[in-house]
């Protein structure tokens, strides 16, 4: 697992007697978010990260996500939210310009990548940024057996692992979502396990189905 477990996921795991070996590879900074808070139609958020000090407000357009855990975490902090038809960032970008939305602020990390915007410029929107957390890459030697699965759990966690590792064919590798594994095949890996919820307990049940 290419990043740290909270102890629900341990729990969860643990449940299954599968033995996990964490080893993040990645680290988040957060960042402040700001006081005053640029007027726009709609509010976008593409990772939980950039939920974790929103305060609550009086926001009353709409609030656009792409992943489950992202959208839990703000209904959490009592916000309503509208997401795409699949849970990649694409697809929650087609659904703001669907909508007609003129002008959006992204909340996103330092490193976020382009999908979003850029096809929001192409249609008219207008989008301000703001970064609230920044992802710094820890990579780390991970020797891994024949037959033993890597679990990515963000696009990130894969840029960390590439910069002093090789990706092996015998190994098997699965992917929390579509964006990741994108950047998976990117990187030369064929045989990808993508979850169908963009979720660890959806990619632990995938791997204990396939591998009963």
């Amino acid at each position: 697992m290419t990043k740290s477990l909270n102890e629900r996921q341990r729990a969860y795991a643990q449940s299954l007697e599968l033995n996990i070996h964490e080893v993040p590879l990645t680290r988040i900074k957060y960042l402040e978010h700001p006081k005053d808070i640029a007027n726009s139609e709609a509010w976008v958020f593409t990772s939980q990260n950039a939920v974790q000090h929103l305060k609550q407000s009086h926001f009353k357009g709409n609030i656009y996500v792409s992943g489950k855990q992202t959208a839990d975490a703000l209904k959490e902090k009592g916000f309503e939210t509208k997401c795409g038809d699949s849970e990649t960032a694409l697809s929650l970008a087609e659904t703001i310009v669907k909508d007609g939305v003129q002008s959006a602020l992204f909340f996103c990390g330092n490193i976020r990548r382009n999908e979003l915007p850029q096809y929001l410029a192409k249609n008219g929107v207008q989008l301000k940024e703001e970064v609230v957390y920044h992802t710094l890459l820890e990579p780390e030697t991970i020797p891994a057996q024949e037959g033993d699965a890597l679990f990515f759990m963000s696009p990130s966690a894969v840029e960390s692992y590439a910069m002093i590792n090789s990706f092996n064919p015998e190994f098997n590798y699965y992917s929390i979502g579509e964006t990741t594994a994108h950047l998976l095949r990117r990187k030369g890996v064929q045989k990808i396990n993508t979850s169908t919820d963009a979720s660890f307990e959806a990619m632990i049940k995938q791997y204990t189905t396939e591998n009963k």
